[in-house]
C-alpha cells in the first residue's frame, strides 16, 4: 500500500511525499503551483524544482537528516511505537516543524495555519520556570523531549534540547503553523566529563560574534539551572503591535545542513564514517571539508561562501572543537541556490583534555588531531579546497590575534559564576596556547612546495 504526506510551508502546498514500505522507496512530486511561484525554492540541489526524479536514496537521506538522533530518537521511537529504521512513520510523527520552512502532515490533517484561522484557538502552552526546573531536574525519570505525552523536538543532534517560542522571560510550546519556535534551549550536558557545556557553548558563540564571525544569537539565562536560548536563523519573526514583546506570526526559512546540501545519510557527518580504529580509518567517505568546498556551484555567491567554510574551518582549531562535523554547518537553500547560514553548536570540546574524543570530525590535510596540524597539512588543506595558502595564513594570522585579545575578557565575564569561570578561563588559556602555535605556523603554509602536496 502506498502512504504519503502533504508536504507544506505556511500552509501552502509544496508537495506529495509519497512512500511505498515493502520496497522502501520514497517518491517526491512538487504541486504545480509552487514551481510557478518567484520564491519557490527546491527541498536540496539534488530534488530540484525541474521535476526529474532525485537519485536513488536521496529523499530518504534528506528525510532521515531531519530526525533527531540518539537517545531523543530513542525517545520517540517509544513514544509512537515506531522502529528508528521507519524513517517515513518517524517523520509523518515528528514532521509540524523541523529545521527548515517545511512541514509534513498527514493527508487528513489540515493545514496547522487553517485549524488556527477556524477555531480561532489560543496555541501557546507556557513552560514556566518552576515546571522547566522539574523537568531538567527530573530527565532520568521523563525524557526532556517529551512533554505532554508527545515529542516536542524535531531537531537532529545529540544534546539534550527543546524548540520553544520565547516572548521576554516566558517561554511556550508551540505547533509550527502560524506561531512557530523562535529559539531552542539547551539545559546543561549530564555528560561529568564535560561540565559546564551550556557557559561553554555560550562563550564560544559569543567569542565567535565578537570576532565578526556570523554566529546564531545566545543567552544565557538561570531558571535557577542554567539553560542555553539560540535563536534560530530558520525563522523570521512579527512582533504584534503596541506590544513588541508579543510575537504576532512566526515565518520559517528553508535550511539544510551539509550532509543535506552533500545528498548523505546522518551516519556520513563524520570524515571517517566508520570511525578512527586501526582497520578502517584510511575509509574517509564522510563529509570532509573538501566536500563541503565543492558545493562552490551551488552557491548563489561562490566567493562569499568559500570565506565563510574558512574562517568556520580556522575558528574550530581555535577553540579546539573536536566534534565540527557535517550537520553543524548549514546552508540558507534558495531558489537561486545555496547561501551560508549563521554558526551555532561552536564548542570548545579539547578543552575537557581525554575525557572526550581528541580526534577530529573533519581533517586538515590529513590531520585529525590538533598536535598533527603543520604547515604542511594546512597547505594540504588549502590545495583540497581550493583556498589560496597565502589567503589562508592571513586568516589565520587575524583570527588568532582576534581570539587571543577578547578570549580572557570574555572569559571573565560576570555572567558566568563560580566554577563556570574557572572553566571558561581555562578554555581562554587553551584558546591562547592554540592561537600561539598557529601564528607560528601561518607563515610557513604559502612556502609549502606544490608539487609536494
Amino acid at each position: 500500500m502506498r502512504h504519503f504526506l502533504n508536504v507544506s510551508t505556511h500552509g501552502e502546498a509544496v508537495g506529495s511525499l509519497g512512500f511505498e514500505p515493502r520496497e522502501d522507496r520514497y517518491d517526491f512530486r512538487y504541486a504545480d503551483d509552487w514551481r510557478g511561484r518567484r520564491d519557490a525554492f527546491p527541498l536540496s540541489p539534488h530534488i530540484g524544482l525541474n521535476g526529474e526524479m532525485p537519485p536513488t536514496g536521496t529523499l530518504q537521506r534528506f528525510i532521515g537528516n531531519l530526525l533527531p538522533e540518539g537517545r531523543a530518537l530513542d525517545v520517540a521511537s517509544i513514544v509512537y511505537q515506531i522502529s528508528k529504521d521507519n524513517i517515513y512513520g518517524l517523520i509523518r510523527m515528528l514532521g509540524r516543524e523541523p529545521v527548515g520552512a517545511l512541514s509534513f502532515l498527514a493527508s487528513d490533517d489540515a493545514p496547522l495555519a487553517d485549524q488556527r484561522q477556524e477555531s480561532g484557538a489560543e496555541t501557546r502552552r507556557i513552560v514556566g520556570e518552576e515546571e522547566l526546573t522539574e523537568r531538567i531536574r527530573d530527565r532520568d525519570t521523563i525524557p526532556f523531549p517529551v512533554w505532554d505525552r508527545r515529542v516536542r523536538l524535531s531537531v537532529a543532534g545529540y544534546q539534550d534540547k527543546l524548540q520553544v517560542l520565547l516572548e521576554g522571560r516566558q517561554m511556550s510550546l508551540v505547533d509550527g503553523g502560524a506561531l512557530s519556535s523562535t529559539h531552542i534551549l539547551k539545559p546543561e550536558s549530564r555528560n561529568p566529563g564535560t561540565p559546564f557545556m551550556v557557559a561553554n557553548e555560550h562563550f564560544c558563540m559569543t567569542l565567535a560574534a565578537q570576532m565578526g564571525l556570523p554566529a546564531a544569537p545566545v543567552t544565557l539565562r538561570r531558571v535557577p539551572e542554567p539553560i542555553l536560548l539560540i535563536e534560530r536563523f530558520d525563522r523570521h519573526v512579527t512582533r504584534a503591535q503596541g506590544d513588541p514583546g508579543r510575537v504576532d506570526a512566526v515565518r520559517r526559512l528553508h535550511v539544510i545542513d551539509g550532509c543535506q546540501a552533500l545528498d548523505l545519510p546522518v551516519s556520513f557527518k563524520y570524515e571517517r564514517n566508520f570511525g578512527n580504529t586501526k582497520d578502517v580509518r584510511s575509509i574517509r567517505e564522510g563529509v570532509s571539508f573538501a566536500k563541503l568546498f565543492s558545493l562552490a556551484p551551488h552557491f548563489v555567491t561562490p566567493a562569499v561562501a568559500r570565506t565563510f567554510m574558512t574562517r568556520w574551518a580556522v575558528f574550530q582549531l581555535l577553540i579546539g572543537n573536536s566534534d565540527a562535523h557535517g550537520k553543524n554547518l548549514s546552508f540558507f537553500m534558495q531558489r537561486g541556490g545555496l547561501a551560508p547560514a549563521p554558526l551555532y553548536d561552536l564548542v570548545s570540546v579539547n578543552a575537557y583534555g581525554e575525557m572526550v574524543e581528541q580526534e577530529m570530525a573533519m581533517s586538515y590535510g590529513d590531520a585529525f588531531r590538533l598536535e598533527e596540524i603543520t604547515p604542511f597539512e594546512l597547505a594540504s588543506f588549502a590545495q583540497r579546497t581550493g583556498v589560496q595558502p597565502r589567503y589562508l595564513a592571513r586568516e589565520i594570522v587575524r583570527m588568532a590575534q582576534a581570539a587571543r585579545s577578547l578570549a580572557p575578557g570574555l572569559a571573565r565575564s560576570e555572567l558566568y559564576v563560580g566554577d563556570e569561570r574557572a572553566l571558561l578561563e581555562s578554555v581562554a588559556r587553551f584558546i591562547d596556547r592554540q592561537a600561539e602555535r598557529l601564528l607560528a605556523i601561518a607563515p610557513e603554509v604559502p612556502k609549502v612546495d606544490r608539487k609536494l602536496l
